[in-house]
């Protein structure tokens, strides 16, 4: 991956540990009837409905999942699984596992060219952060057949392509992210004020005059503004109601809330105690960011985190920290701990990472 600043021998390592990570899953999820089946779970099977039937024009009347529509899915995924599904055939299953399996890599790559150009560092600072870009808990979700892959390398993708002055890259990247999670408009909003209005680029990127950096960033917002308004546009067409996705949240128990008192709640139902822990330590993770001056991947982390946190505390954990700059600022707290960690890090990591996909696995409720 030389184009995103990754040699070639460090590619082939995250090809190696990708490999023998999926492996182990596979192994994991052979008694549940495989990995494409254990992997698909809730809102796994909304993204194949659209995939192979489309989005309809009437919610769901069950007594389970009353008033729940397909409209809060964004289109690009599920574009892009009817494409693998008609272009392989393979099953809807096995073609989300399989899209998550060739981005997760690339994820990787760029995430670690970021650490590379805002940290530096030797041979085994880099390994150690390619390492723990690896195993993070979290990156369990990246190779689930959900958006949060394919949603990842878009946001991390359009920022690096914009801080080199891919202008044209960087827009159209853009607009598929905003075509993929509701949350990546205010993500591009952020990127591009922060590349327009900073006094100077940021490490790796392209040095450009601030008027031109204006123009750059002004052109990517208004490209991820174009991205989400087709979308709005195709459900004002189909429904009458352009933004159907945001109102059929409520068919979730979603309420605009302040965060602080979804945190409560989440405090007082036994269910949710996680959650509100996560928010917490999501909340510790940004103030931590904000104060190693890393502003825009903590504001970015920030905003994903309000938006999401003051409609639910469900799912707060794989909205936030499955986002690349969550990501990106935990490797970097890791990298911060003594050197004699490192070892006992990837351990704890590993064995987190075996457990939670077991839970998700067995169908459990942890990283819903």
């Amino acid at each position: 991956m030389p184009a995103v600043g990754v040699p070639q021998r460090e590619f082939a390592g995250i090809m190696a540990q990708h490999g023998m990570l999926l492996l182990a899953l596979a192994i994991l999820a052979w008694p549940l009837g495989g990995l494409a089946g254990g992997l698909c779970h809730w809102d796994c099977l909304w993204y194949e409905q659209i995939a192979t039937r489309g989005y309809g024009v009437a919610p769901r009347t069950d007594a389970a999942d009353l008033g729940q529509a397909a409209w809060a899915f964004f289109p690009l995924y599920p574009l892009l699984l009817r494409a693998v599904m008609d272009a392989s055939g393979l099953g809807a299953h096995a073609a989300g596992v399989a899209i998550n399996a060739a981005l997760f890599p690339v994820l990787v790559a760029l995430a670690a060219a970021y650490l590379r150009q805002r940290c530096g560092g030797d041979r085994a600072d880099r390994a150690f952060r390619i390492a723990m870009l690896m195993v993070l808990p979290t990156g369990l979700w990246f190779r689930l057949p959900y958006t949060e892959c394919l949603y990842a390398v878009l946001l991390l993708g359009c920022v690096m392509a914009l801080a080199r002055g891919w202008c044209l890259g960087a827009a159209l990247l853009a607009a598929a992210l905003c075509l993929t999670r509701p949350t990546g408009v205010i993500c591009v909003l952020i990127a591009g004020l922060f590349h327009g209005l900073a006094r100077t680029p940021i490490p790796g990127g392209a040095p450009a005059a601030r008027p031109v950096r204006l123009l750059e960033g002004a052109a990517v917002v208004a490209a991820g503004g174009a991205g989400l308004a087709l979308y709005i546009l195709f459900l004002d067409r189909m429904l009458g109601d352009g933004l159907a996705f945001a109102h059929v949240q409520a068919a979730w128990g979603h309420q605009w809330r302040l965060p602080v008192l979804w945190i409560w709640k989440g405090f007082t139902r036994g269910r949710w105690v996680h959650l509100a822990i996560a928010a917490l330590l999501e909340i510790a993770l940004i103030i931590w960011g904000f104060r190693i001056r890393w502003r825009m991947e903590a504001a970015i982390v920030l905003a994903t985190f309000l938006l999401a946190c003051s409609g639910s505390i469900m799912s707060i954990h794989r909205i936030v920290l499955a986002n690349p700059f969550a990501m990106i600022l935990l490797v970097r707290l890791a990298c911060a701990a003594p050197p004699r960690w490192r070892r006992p890090l990837i351990l704890l990591c590993l064995i987190l990472d075996a457990a939670l996909a077991e839970n998700w696995l067995q169908g459990g409720h942890l990283l819903v």
